[in-house]
Order: structure tokens, then sequence, then C-alpha cells
């Protein structure tokens, strides 16, 4: 069951830049990036395969995720895929830092 609201996921100073980490939140996997200092919250598994996007390769040059399992390419500022074999995006969540902790909003 999704439940809406804002969710503190994790302090800010944590995350190295460039990195990622997979957390629930409102009953979705999010997968929480840090690039070029800004925070980029996507849902976590790839649209084409049962995959965590947190663990992919993040390119902090093109702001984007590499997909683990079959190498869909996704925007981290909009959730689209940029390469195949995904065709379907997913969600972005909005966040920001308040008192050095991240906060997602889930609506």
């Amino acid at each position: 069951m999704i439940r809406t609201g804002r969710f503190a996921v994790g302090a800010y100073s944590e995350l190295a830049e460039g990195g990622a980490f997979k957390i629930r939140a409102g009953g979705i996997l999010l997968a929480v990036f840090k690039i070029r200092g800004e925070i980029k919250v996507l849902e976590d598994t790839c649209s084409h395969g049962q995959a965590s996007l947190s663990e992919g390769e993040v390119s902090p040059e093109y702001c984007t995720v590499l997909c683990p399992l079959h190498g869909s390419i996704f925007d981290l500022d909009t959730g689209e895929p940029l390469t195949s074999p995904a065709t379907t995006p997913v969600e972005r969540f909005e966040s920001e830092i308040e008192d050095g902790q991240i906060v997602v909003t889930i609506i």
C-alpha cells in the first residue's frame, strides 16, 4: 500500500557525490542519488526488468544511471529511458534538504 506524504530518507552529508542508495518510503522502493550536490530520486525498480537502479552505474557528467541488468540508461532529472530496452519512464520524486536530512515527497 502506497502512502503519500513527506519522508526523511537519510542524511545528506552521508551520501557521497555520485553515490546512490535504496530505501523504502511510503511503500515505494526509491533510488536516491547525489549529482553535482543535488539530490535526485527515482523509483528504484527499472521499468523494463526487475533490477535495482540504485545499484547501477551513475554518470554525474550526463546525470544518468545505467540499469545493471539490461543496460538501459535513465535520465535522473526526468526518469525517462534514454536507451532501450526500457521504453517506459520510472517515476521521479521531488526532494529537498531539511536540517541536513533528505526529505522526499510522495504524492
